[in-house]
């Protein structure tokens, strides 16, 4: 079971999306207008987003059996992982401070997101769940940020530092303390996809999950996808149009679940202070997995143009476009080395 989507969420994810748009590979297209292969696709809502699988194979039987699989792993996933899902191994986590017998799936991502805390000084953290629901809760109810009172007592429930993992027992230390994989999970849900499909041998393929992207095969043929990337500011329309052949991106923005028309409040929560950061509107980053890419993206839009940047320089297989909020971009020294400008 996963949280329902409603119209309004159908209209802002379909017009706004989450980041990033794959327009197609030039040489994926000739071979479809030459009949030597075809384009296979699916699209579900899952894990609070729109998730789709785009393959190019000469078979579609196999294709579409191949997508299918890759769903029921995407299911299976968020049967773990997802926050919505009551049933869910991570919502019993939350609601008991702790669970026995975690699958190596939850142990495996709560350990890669707090090594992620500890790569970008707290700045991601997957127990920001206290704060997220206290802004959610008061912009519910009275269109107004909570006080600052609520916000600091909030703020002593969360802190990575304080989940636990002993074996295949994790906890939380702190009562009323709960944990959002939101910006990991996503990404880890897009590279078991991906693999599962390279498995299968294929090797023209497209997952994507809110702006969380994984995409394979481009190098082989020589064609790179054009990318487009979502503007922060128009309900149409593209910030940017790049070409990549690395096969890992995610995107994360203010747009994606504001709380107010400025954009001032959203859903992105600094753990450290207990607000949203207020300099970038978007970040893409391009990372060594989709999980690393989901992860980094999120900790650029609470560190800020400046620490951002100097953190990604020294990262290996990381670079980053990030747009702030006077809609100006920031690259990475090496951003256009794998990412190149092309015509949209």
């Amino acid at each position: 079971m996963n949280k329902p989507l409603s119209r309004r969420d159908f209209v802002r994810l379909s017009a706004v999306g989450a980041g990033v748009i794959a327009l197609g590979g030039l040489g994926v297209r000739e071979l479809i207008q030459a009949g030597a292969a075809r384009e296979v696709s699916e699209t579900r809502a899952l894990l609070g987003t729109f998730i789709s699988i785009k393959i190019i194979e000469t078979e579609e039987a196999p294709a579409k059996a191949a997508i299918a699989d890759s769903f029921a792993e995407i299911e299976r996933l968020s049967a773990i992982l997802s926050r919505h899902d009551p049933a869910s191994e991570l919502s019993i986590l939350n609601r008991a401070g702790f669970i026995e017998s975690a699958s190596p799936e939850l142990l495996g991502v709560v350990q890669k997101a707090g090594a992620f805390a500890e790569i970008t000084g707290g700045a991601f953290d997957v127990s920001v769940l206290p704060l997220l629901d206290l802004y959610a809760m008061s912009f519910a109810d009275g269109g107004s940020p909570p006080v600052e009172r609520d916000i600091q007592a909030a703020r002593e429930k969360v802190g990575h530092s304080l989940i636990e993992i002993n074996g295949r027992r994790v906890s939380l230390a702190a009562p009323g303390m709960g944990i959002t994989l939101d910006g990991i999970a996503k990404g880890f849900v897009v590279d078991q996809a991906a693999a599962l499909l390279r498995a299968r041998g294929l090797t023209q393929v497209l997952v994507e999950a809110g702006g969380d992207m994984a995409l394979r095969g481009m190098r082989e043929d020589g064609q790179p996808w054009k990318i487009g990337l979502t503007h922060p500011r128009a309900m149409a329309g593209y910030y940017e149009v790049f070409s990549t052949s690395n096969d890992c991106l995610a995107t994360s923005g203010d747009y994606e679940n504001a709380f107010t028309p400025d954009y001032s409040w959203h859903h992105i929560i600094d753990p450290r202070i207990g607000h949203s950061p207020r300099e970038v509107a978007s970040a893409t980053v391009i990372g060594p997995d989709t999980t690393y890419a989901d992860a980094m993206a999120t900790a650029a839009m609470v560190l800020g143009v400046s620490d951002s940047l100097a953190l990604f320089e020294k990262l290996p297989g990381v670079q980053a476009l990030l747009i702030d909020k006077n809609m100006k971009s920031h690259v990475t020294s090496g951003f256009y080395n794998l990412a190149r400008a092309a015509a949209s």
